[in-house]
């Protein structure tokens, strides 16, 4: 038995309340279950309950066992002294207070519908990734779309969390945060990691003293993700070369320089080489010198597009990678690639600032901001498509990610509006 179920029977109360007794047999009426704590603490506050002809108002502790009280060291913890009933699935030890008093006890065992017990117990232990898939078709669209917006929040709300992160670290540079976000960003699934180095290696005060120059930008930058340690005969390359050693030996960035082995080119499609996003990257940065600025001032979906339309150096509309000449055309930019940015870097960040500055504006317009985008395209939302719910925009996409990776993955069902709605008693 999981104390999540436990929590979930005394929360909505499903049990058999009929002549209700502590295990001293003691008459108990609940007035008020209490409040669900998520953090440490009792497991529910401020509960109102009558036990004999005393009312009580305090918390309630669930465990499985009434001796695991013990074996979290509850009676260590003064926190846990106002516990005024304490609700086990088996009673099989006394639980005392700091003075001795017996803290009073019922348990569920034979209190629980059986059929509601096999029916949790069908649902978590479902083989399928999504465990409720079969019955999910039948579940009232009300209680879907409920869930599927506090799934997008909770997934807004946690990936804004690194942009507040990074703002309290750097006493609100909010340029700085978005430097960093969308470097980082930049580098996708594959190639995060090494493009976070590199914001990291490369500060962007340093970029600033050269934002006129794009070629200084792209020696500075190419040059500290470890692309030019290897002599390749174009002019280009040269060039970059000898900007770069004047440049590193300037900011002393030689030993922080990246390993050019760290990047990944396997398994990628050539407009997507890490060499042709550091140039895109670089291409932003010259072109927006304050790109926080113009994402906040940007005032729809196309203007924010525009911002990411850039356009890289000339060697970049016929290379994939230094030396190595294409014939096909490379243009800016694909939607695709601008949409994943505006999804995964300038949404977080408005929420981030909107947070920051009270101003729920930002928020609703990060929200307009992934109605107005395409659903995103993998095999979680193809899951979703197969057991009957279409996602219609990327807030769609993004909620069912969330629900996907942080409740049906880790079988939190009842934690999930759907799930709740599945369990209900007969």
């Amino acid at each position: 038995m999981q104390e999540a179920f436990l929590h979930y029977i005394w929360q909505l109360q499903y049990l058999n309340k009929n002549d209700l007794k502590t295990e001293d047999g003691e008459d108990v009426e609940v007035f008020d279950p209490g409040t669900l704590n998520g953090d440490a603490g009792p497991d529910f506050s401020s509960a109102r309950i009558r036990i004999a002809e005393m009312e009580w108002v305090g918390n309630v502790e669930i465990h499985t066992n009434s001796s695991n009280w013990y074996d979290h060291g509850h009676e260590e913890d003064a926190a846990y002294e106002n516990v005024v009933l304490h609700v086990v699935w088996r009673d099989d030890k006394p639980v005392l207070r700091g003075d001795k008093t017996k803290i009073p006890t019922i348990a569920l065992q034979n209190r629980v519908d059986k059929s509601l017990i096999e029916k949790y117990k069908k649902l978590v232990e479902s083989p399928t990734s999504i465990p409720c898939e079969r019955v999910f078709p039948k579940v009232m669209d009300i209680v879907k779309f409920s869930m599927l917006d506090k799934a997008a929040m909770l997934r807004l709300e946690r990936k804004s969390e690194t942009a507040t992160q990074l703002a309290k670290a750097s006493d609100s540079d909010w340029e700085g945060v978005t430097y960093h976000l969308m470097g980082r960003n930049f580098g996708f699934k594959l190639n995060f990691e090494p493009f976070q180095q590199l914001t990291n290696s490369v500060r962007r005060k340093i970029l600033l003293k050269h934002a006129d120059n794009l070629t200084q930008i792209e020696a500075l930058l190419f040059g500290q993700a470890g692309f030019l340690d290897h002599g390749i005969k174009d002019d280009y390359f040269k060039l970059l070369t000898r900007e770069y050693k004047v440049l590193s030996s300037k900011y002393a960035l030689e030993n922080q320089k990246i390993s050019k082995s760290l990047w990944k080119f396997l398994r990628l499609r050539p407009a997507n080489f890490p060499t042709i996003r550091i140039a895109q990257f670089s291409a932003l940065m010259y072109e927006n010198q304050n790109l926080f600025s113009r994402i906040v001032e940007a005032s729809s979906y196309d203007e924010m597009v525009k911002l990411f339309e850039v356009k890289t150096s000339d060697y970049w509309h016929n290379h994939y990678r230094f030396g190595r000449k294409t014939a096909r055309s490379l243009s800016g930019m694909g939607k695709d690639s601008i949409n994943n940015i505006i999804i995964n870097t300038v949404v977080p960040l408005l929420v981030a600032y909107g947070k920051f500055k009270d101003e729920q504006a930002l928020v609703d317009r990060a929200l307009t901001l992934l109605q107005q985008i395409p659903s995103e395209k993998n095999r979680i939302v193809k899951a979703w498509e197969e057991i009957g719910y279409k996602s219609r925009s990327a807030l769609d996409s993004q909620a069912l990610i969330e629900l996907n990776n942080n409740f049906c993955l880790k079988r939190k069902c009842l934690s999930c509006s759907v799930g709740i709605e599945i369990l209900k008693p007969n």
